[in-house]
């Protein structure tokens, strides 16, 4: 009985211990989402049932997370403006500018998405159903239009290509080491100041 009680007693004391780490990293803070249930609202889905770890985890992983959705889309979002513009490819961009082999990755994913009718589609957009590591590749074989922003071909293959190993691991539900979140963080800030 005596081992049950200092198990509990110096289980607690680390997640204490824990917490107010992740207070001074700044991972939770006094705003963040409480982990109890007066917290919850009608749209947010609650996490209160898992193990403390685990909930933990998906609040230290939820800033890394909104930081790629951000990121990721914004790449997206860059391609389409450069490609999609009439000093550039215009209106048929996808067609002229985007291999053959990514496109027919598309139409395959729009394929099932149109076939499971009970879950809304991914998106409206093409390059949205691309994967994350064809971006780079996009950008490479239309270099001309990206050139005037982008530093080097080099420069935006390596840091995609990093990035992409973090994203998938992140896109699992897996917690990311200090150093890749640091590395994420510097990379995401390269590319604001780069394409500002």
């Amino acid at each position: 009985m005596i081992n049950k009680a200092q198990n509990f007693i110096f289980k607690a004391m680390l997640l204490n211990t824990e917490l107010e780490a992740f207070k001074d990293i700044g991972i939770i803070s006094e705003e963040s989402p409480s982990l109890d249930k007066k917290a919850t609202d009608e749209k947010r889905i609650s996490i209160e049932s898992f193990p403390t770890v685990i909930r933990l985890n998906a609040i230290k992983m939820s800033s890394v997370y909104m930081a790629f959705f951000a990121f990721e889309n914004s790449v997206r979002d860059l391609i389409k403006e450069r490609l999609s513009g009439k000093e550039h490819l215009g209106i048929n961009w996808w067609d002229k500018g985007v291999a053959e082999n990514i496109r027919k990755k598309v139409i395959d994913r729009k394929g099932k998405d149109s076939k499971n009718k009970w879950h809304a589609p991914r998106a409206i957009d093409n390059i949205a159903y691309a994967d994350f590591g064809d971006m780079a590749n996009i950008i490479i074989n239309n270099w001309e239009h990206f050139e005037d922003i982008l530093p080097s071909q080099d420069w935006i293959k390596t840091r995609l290509s990093d990035l992409e190993q973090s994203r998938n691991a992140l896109a699992h539900n897996n917690v990311l080491e200090e150093r890749d979140i640091l590395r994420i963080k510097m990379y995401l800030e390269d590319w604001l100041n780069q394409t500002g």
